[in-house]
């Protein structure tokens, strides 16, 4: 759906807006809101929060004036990489070609973290490898410093997302024992059988984004692993080179 369309879409939706949205106007903003913010609306049992999200697309679309275009490339439900020293962070809704071949091409092992890669995506991170190279042909990786740094931020990540899922479990559990039972199926569900629902959901989509982070930062574990054995060479080389001069050394003394 383009822009135009979400445009005229948005604006016959209006004389609705104070009464509430129908429920093909919800499936529209659905599907609108996940395209533009890669994250579905918080509570869909909610009136006002599908009225904030009419508001947040609005004011988005009235910013850029175009649908944002969207990468060749796209992460895992949860998924969220950044890059060290930068405080921006991706999702699939903010996505580039360019970010993921730069992702992708400080450890390919970060390919776990994409729900879709296009065929040639190897070829394109090579390309981008070559393009980015330094003098010395080589392309800069992160260091193990950075590695530690970024893996430090997903650990708070991880404690983030464990906290919220325990909340979720307990408020689900509090909800489930204060009701004295299910709702019958041609029963129309109540107030709190409609949280939990949306609770369950929130807490699948939190599970995901748990499982996303720690993916990630195990990635970033092996390559802290990989830098260390190959700093680990130089050293061992620079200290047999020592030995070596201190030996031929003491050989010409002793001939002298």
């Amino acid at each position: 759906m383009g822009y135009n369309e979400i445009i005229k879409t948005l604006q016959e939706m209006e004389s609705r807006y104070a009464d509430g949205f129908s429920t093909l106007d919800r499936a529209f903003l659905d599907k609108v809101y996940y395209d533009l913010f890669g994250r579905e609306i918080t509570n869909r049992g909610c009136s006002d929060c599908y009225r904030d999200a009419y508001m947040e697309i609005k004011i988005k679309l009235k910013k850029y004036k175009a649908m944002p275009k969207k990468s060749d490339y796209k992460l895992k439900a949860g998924a969220v990489i950044s890059f060290f020293g930068q405080s921006q962070a991706y999702t699939s809704a903010n996505l580039t070609n360019e970010v993921a071949e730069k992702y992708l091409a400080m450890n390919p092992a970060n390919a776990n973290l994409f729900a879709e890669l296009p065929d040639d995506w190897k070829a394109r991170v090579a390309a981008y490898t070559e393009h980015n190279a330094d003098g010395s042909g080589n392309t800069p990786h992160m260091t193990e410093a950075e590695a530690l740094e970024i893996i430090k931020s997903k650990d708070e990540q991880i404690a983030e997302n464990e906290a919220a899922i325990a909340l979720r479990d307990a408020r689900i559990a509090e909800l489930e024992a204060d009701r004295d039972f299910p709702p019958a199926e041609d029963e129309n569900p109540s107030e709190k059988d409609l949280e939990i629902e949306n609770l369950r959901m929130e807490l699948g989509n939190a599970n995901e984004q748990l499982a996303a982070t720690t993916e990630e930062r195990d990635n970033l574990l092996k390559e802290v692993e990989n830098l260390k054995k190959e700093n680990k060479g130089p050293k061992q080389s620079n200290a047999m080179l020592k030995k070596k001069v201190g030996t031929d050394t003491q050989s010409e003394a002793n001939a002298e």
